[in-house]
């Protein structure tokens, strides 16, 4: 059970992730704020299933990394730090892709 949750949970991030990529109308502040909502009901539904250790929730890193990414300031210096500190789940060019 825990590895068919894990699969499908990284199918979501990944479909998800990859729409975000190829679609410029979906990165959005408001986007990045609904797929942070979506993906805190797939969070509660693990736990409330007991499996937050089957490696489910780590599959999602890449895809809440880039929701984040989505609603930060992105006009100074600091501001690019933080994206840079935050996306360690993120190559280079999904970041730049997203910005």
């Amino acid at each position: 059970i825990k590895q068919v949750v894990k699969q499908m949970f990284y199918i979501i991030g990944a479909v998800t992730l990859n729409n975000l990529l190829l679609r410029k109308d979906m990165c959005s502040w408001s986007k990045g704020m609904q797929i942070r909502y979506n993906v805190s009901q797939l969070e509660e539904w693990l736990r409330d299933k007991n499996l937050m250790n089957s490696g489910a929730k780590e599959t999602l890193e890449p895809l809440i990394q880039a929701a984040q990414l989505l609603q930060v300031k992105k006009k100074t210096d600091e501001d690019a730090e933080a994206i840079c500190s935050m996306c360690n789940a993120l190559t280079t060019a999904q970041v730049s892709k997203l910005l």
